[in-house]
């Protein structure tokens, strides 16, 4: 996996410092990475786990890392969930910022194209 962003050095070192957390822990199980930027001040773990687990995911692993450049911190959450999308929504709703998303393809992805083809075939009938 990639992360393909403006801020080519933070990206990298979000991307060093998950893959030293895989290597440590061994976590192989599939799932999505959420890796959100917040404000230190801002940071509430029972706020994030409750806001995961009402979306019927669990966090498997989590990584922090403060920027002290920006003094900026991001948070790289291991969700048990192949498609975190609901998850990411749910986030966003209560104003954090989801820096990157490293899942699977989306599974709502595949209902809507599934969707679309139906109805171009509908149309060239």
């Amino acid at each position: 996996m990639v992360l393909i962003d403006s801020e080519n050095n933070i990206a990298s070192r979000i991307r060093k410092k998950i893959d030293e957390v895989n290597s440590i822990s061994n976590v192989s199980l599939e799932g999505a990475w959420v890796i959100l930027e917040i404000l230190p001040q801002d940071y509430s773990l029972s706020q994030l786990s409750h806001l995961v687990e009402q979306n019927n995911a669990r966090i498997m692993n989590l990584i922090s890392f403060l920027d002290e450049e920006t003094s900026k911190s991001f948070l790289a959450l291991k969700l048990d969930l192949e498609d975190a999308s609901n998850v990411v929504r749910s986030l966003e709703r209560f104003d954090y910022l989801v820096k990157y998303l490293i899942q699977k393809q989306s599974l709502t992805d595949e209902t809507m194209k599934n969707r679309l083809d139906e109805l171009m075939f509908y149309l060239e009938m």
